[in-house]
């Protein structure tokens, strides 16, 4: 049987379910699975898809939020071992809602964090339209970091990283950096006249006068989508 959204997406794509979420996927360049997600409730859209799915729909864009249920589970991040998949739910006391705003938190022990459309210049200054979804995880797997965002550089495996805001650079860490030709999440090596990146997804090391290349933040866990 059907849910709501998936009726929803039969209806737009002419009665005919089959494509109909690849179709959606590439209007609004984002993932497949980030669609399959959506469509089995294990995750929500955020305010701004879901004003261009209104659009897309011919819907009032509330109307659209009332196709997804309002809460699903997410799997709870082991401390040393990412999950294998972004897809498995596993705990319910780990909740996820796309609406939770951190400032509804209180003093839990869960925190929610924006996966972000791009990286932000100088966080906490993000607009609402690059909040892709917002994640609601244990405190102590986020470990301290204040927002999500993708690895450009394997849009293959959609991996992501939580990041945690850092003014300088860390040798031997993994960070999210920003070089003259933009962000770039990759290994410090630093040595005496100029910092050595290594990227996550195995390419060549790129080397810079010690001044070009600036700290983001440290990348303090990394989500691996497997499937």
């Amino acid at each position: 049987m059907i849910n709501k959204f998936e009726k929803q997406l039969e209806k737009w794509n002419g009665g005919v379910l089959r494509g109909a979420q690849a179709k959606l996927a590439r209007l609004l360049r984002v993932s497949t699975a980030t669609v399959a997600l959506w469509a089995t409730g294990k995750r929500r859209p955020s305010k701004g898809y879901a004003a261009q799915m209104a659009q897309l729909f011919g819907l009032d864009a509330y109307d659209v939020m009332r196709l997804f249920a309002p809460t699903t589970t997410y799997p709870d991040l082991q401390p040393r071992h990412a999950p294998l998949s972004l897809r498995d739910a596993q705990s319910p006391e780990n909740t996820y809602s796309a609406d939770n705003k951190p400032e509804e938190e209180g003093a839990s022990n869960s925190v929610s964090l924006p996966l972000l459309a791009r990286v932000p210049d100088d966080y906490p200054a993000y607009d609402e339209s690059d909040v892709v979804e917002w994640w609601t995880l244990p405190r102590r797997a986020a470990r301290g970091a204040k927002y999500l965002v993708r690895d450009a550089q394997t849009p293959q495996r959609d991996d992501l990283y939580l990041i945690k805001p850092a003014g300088e650079l860390i040798d031997g860490a993994v960070m999210l950096v920003r070089t003259g030709g933009g962000h770039l999440i990759a290994r410090v090596r630093q040595e005496r006249e100029s910092v050595v990146l290594l990227p996550q997804d195995g390419g060549r090391p790129q080397a810079f006068p010690a001044g070009g290349v600036q700290a983001v933040g440290a990348a303090v866990r990394k989500i691996t989508d497997a499937e």
